[in-house]
């Protein structure tokens, strides 16, 4: 009876091995090899300095906002708007003044077709102007022409208000100047007059009695000439133009209400997950397993000592702490790790190591040991210790999940790091923005993705050890 036993102890080489041999392990191993290689392309991909402005509009000002993945356009039968952006190197500029330099004219035009069977989500123009001190801002006027030779002229005549580095912005659907000349125009060619408009599509829009109206607009399609005049009052004084039309598809895994880019979320939220999911599994399985071995090594005081402790730790919810905690200090993602392994130095898997422990010291060898004059710590970690490893990758990955899930909904309740973007923390603001109502899945679908794919991958990886463990599964 006593040699089939032995063959069930299996060394730490062994266990690897034969748990990537089995179909589970295969998965999980496949998916965790998966996961390290998005670890290892995301600096490439997103540096951190990109990542570092997640909580700031500016890097993400030229995306569109709401905007699905772009490969939606293959399964849709119409053509999706995407972003269409000239920046100032892109437009045809010449400039001419007297000569005494007191008065200039300056001339910027670009042409652009637009091909898609939808209304761009937003026009924006962008001034980028500089003046001398002593002299006023340059004058500024704006004429768009259409495919079908409609021109409106001006589209809006003005002084910006904004010397470089910043810009004069005007959101043509948010400018009440300009949605009231561009009401002006249509209602000019017979267009039914509405209290609401999208101006933006209406620059965009067939001629008719209802290229006012938001729902029933037609798209025109073809080419269109943006034209700028500008009058400046010194040889110094320039203005340059950005424009952009903003599109309703962006990227891999589209944009959120602040036009970030979700792909740069997601692939961070990778590592970010791996790291914290392994790292507290690690330190809190090691410190589980020490003081169960401790306990059942040395019984007594110690043990006792260390099995109440362990009952105490087991009935204290570390979530509500988390969330006390998080509700009156701004904490990062590493002080979380902090007070969940501060929290789990005893745990379930102590009392699973003392009884492997309580067991393995009766052993025959140990008794030889001890009476060479081992000594009863290297008798615990040099000789006990190892006999616990196979059975401790089994709890590391089946607690590597729980710690996912432990952060992700810290960040989905606006409790965890600021600044890092995290799935939870994406699903959080995907939440508090109503994603599910606006019919933003993707906002929603592809972090939970990421959450479900790396815990089923360590699920995977669990249940593997076990098989090879656990005698009456691998009778199966």
């Amino acid at each position: 009876m006593a040699a089939p036993a032995l063959k069930t102890v299996l060394s730490s080489k062994e266990v690897l091995i034969e748990a990537a041999k089995t179909k589970a392990g295969m998965v999980g191993f496949g998916m965790l090899i998966m996961l390290i290689a998005t670890v290892v392309v995301v600096p490439i991909y997103a540096p951190f300095d990109v990542v570092s402005a997640w909580g700031s509009f500016a890097p993400w000002s030229d995306n569109p906002d709401l905007a699905a993945p772009e490969w939606v356009d293959a399964f849709d039968s119409r053509a999706l708007a995407h972003s269409i952006i000239i920046e100032p190197g892109d437009f045809v500029k010449s400039k001419g003044c007297n000569p005494e330099g007191t008065f200039c004219t300056i001339t910027i035009t670009r042409g652009f077709d637009w091909n898609y069977d939808q209304f761009p989500s937003e026009v924006q123009i962008r001034l980028l102007a500089s003046w001398a001190q002593n002299t006023s801002p340059p004058q500024v006027q704006a004429t768009w022409e259409r495919p079908d030779g409609e021109v409106i002229s001006p589209l809006f005549n003005m002084f910006p208000d904004r010397r470089l580095p910043d810009a004069t912005i005007l959101a043509v659907s948010q400018n009440d100047d300009l949605r009231e000349t561009i009401r002006d125009w249509a209602l000019g060619l017979g267009a039914q007059d509405q209290p609401f408009i999208r101006a933006g599509d209406t620059l965009f829009a067939q001629v008719g009695p209802e290229m006012l109206i938001p729902t029933s607009a037609q798209v025109m399609k073809g080419r269109y000439t943006l034209q700028f005049q500008i009058n400046a009052f010194s040889s110094v004084d320039d203005v340059d133009v950005k424009f952009l039309a903003y599109g309703t598809v962006y990227g891999l895994a589209g944009t959120d209400s602040q036009r970030r880019d979700l792909m740069v979320g997601l692939l961070w939220g990778a590592p970010v997950a791996l790291a914290f999911g392994t790292a507290a599994a690690l330190l809190t399985v090691f410190a589980q397993v020490i003081f169960g071995a401790l306990g059942a090594y040395f019984g007594g005081r110690w043990d006792e000592i260390i099995s109440r402790g362990t009952d105490f730790l087991l009935i204290l919810p570390v979530l509500p702490v988390l969330i006390l905690v998080g509700a009156f200090y701004q904490i990062t993602i590493w002080q979380v790790l902090l007070i969940v392994v501060a929290f789990s130095l005893l745990g379930g898997s102590t009392k699973v190591i003392r009884s492997i422990v309580l067991q393995a010291k009766e052993d025959l060898y140990i008794e030889a040991a001890r009476s060479y004059g081992a000594r009863r710590l290297r008798i615990l970690f040099r000789y006990i210790l190892p006999r616990t490893l196979p059975y401790t990758f089994a709890l590391i990955a089946l607690s590597v999940p729980s710690f996912i899930f432990l952060e992700a909904a810290l960040s989905f309740l606006g409790l965890s790091d600021p600044v890092l973007p995290t799935w939870g923390k994406i699903l959080g603001d995907a939440y508090r923005e109503n994603a599910i109502f606006t019919g933003s899945w993707w906002w929603i679908a592809f972090p939970a993705l990421g959450i479900l794919f790396v815990t089923v991958g360590f699920s995977f990886l669990g249940y593997a050890f076990d098989k090879i463990l656990n005698p009456r599964l691998r009778e199966e």
